[in-house]
């Protein structure tokens, strides 16, 4: 995610014409609030969206939708026929990028997630499934993971406000590996290598304590750089998908949060035993914002940065 603002005034000036939301724009008549673009295979977009009918065909990317709120008078068509009606507050949807057609019937306000089918398939390859795997095209379910994912990256994007800085990018491989890991696990459709759930029986692999030395130092050293989920699972040679499990269960964090935690740690020390303004020492730290930085050293302390300073 390289970029948060309100959208410009043409979608299709962002980015090529195949791209989700140029779509979506094309047939809504409206534009997103904002549009997170950038990264691999995950964009995000937030949209207020009148009554209208929408063909979305031919998309580079899946979309998974929230219903956050408004109208629920939603019909979804495949050809031309229809196949599902009626969404509910707070339920998600996963959209194939070609052959629905959708009726809005009244105002509403969604959040999407554009879902490149590259990540998929390489999140399957790592689950050992062939390249076919698809996702169950679900229409308005519950699905508590996915509302928790939903509600924790826009909660996180929105800590930017309307700066057109960059949300972390080990945040964001993070962030889409899980969730795609998610879907192939959860939401395969039948007969396409859909996976038994054994989820709670698994092996969780762990990190030896050399691999965990190696990682950690190798954070240590580049708080300030932007660290890719693959970066640092190469160091220790394992996948992504084993690479987060086993570093959480080696450390008690997931990469993330452990390179957050000390970047916070790093600048709570900065504060102390230098004069650098708070917007600089955000920056050495790696955080993009100074008014992100505030509002994460906040959480973590409980005092503003520059309140944290007059303390020492």
């Amino acid at each position: 995610m390289n970029a948060i603002a309100p959208a410009p005034s043409s979608v299709a000036s962002h980015v090529a014409s195949r791209f989700a939301p140029d779509i979506i724009a094309a047939g809504t008549g409206a534009q997103p609030q904002y549009l997170v673009t950038g990264g691999d295979q995950l964009f995000a977009a937030r949209w207020q969206q009148d009554a209208c009918w929408l063909p979305f065909h031919g998309a580079a990317h899946h979309v998974l939708v929230l219903h956050e709120n408004g109208s629920t008078a939603v019909r979804k068509y495949e050809r031309g026929k229809l196949v599902a009606s009626r969404s509910r507050l707070g339920s998600v949807s996963f959209i194939p990028c070609d052959g629905t057609e959708w009726e809005i019937g009244g105002r509403c306000g969604v959040v999407h997630l554009y879902i490149g089918q590259a990540l998929i398939a390489r999140v399957a390859a790592e689950e050992g499934l062939g390249p076919a795997v698809e996702i169950d095209p679900f229409f308005a379910i519950r699905d508590p993971w996915l509302q928790g994912f939903f509600q924790m990256l826009v909660s996180e994007v929105e800590l930017y406000g309307s700066v057109p800085a960059s949300p972390d990018s080990l945040l964001l491989s993070q962030s889409q590996h899980l969730l795609a890991h998610h879907l192939v696990r959860r939401h395969c459709a039948p007969g396409r290598g859909a996976l038994p759930r054994t989820e709670g029986t698994r092996r969780q692999p762990v990190l030896t304590p050399r691999q965990l030395r190696r990682v950690t130092e190798h954070i240590d050293a580049h708080l300030a750089t932007p660290l890719g989920l693959a970066d640092l699972a190469g160091l220790v040679h394992l996948s992504q998908d084993h690479f987060i499990r086993s570093f959480k269960a080696a450390s008690g964090m997931a990469p993330y949060q452990y390179l957050l935690r000390r970047r916070l740690e790093g600048a709570a020390e900065l504060l102390r035993t230098s004069d650098l303004p708070v917007e600089a020492v955000a920056a050495r730290m790696g955080f993009g914002s100074a008014a992100y930085f505030s509002t994460r050293f906040r959480a973590f302390l409980g005092v503003a940065p520059g309140a944290y300073r007059r303390m020492r």
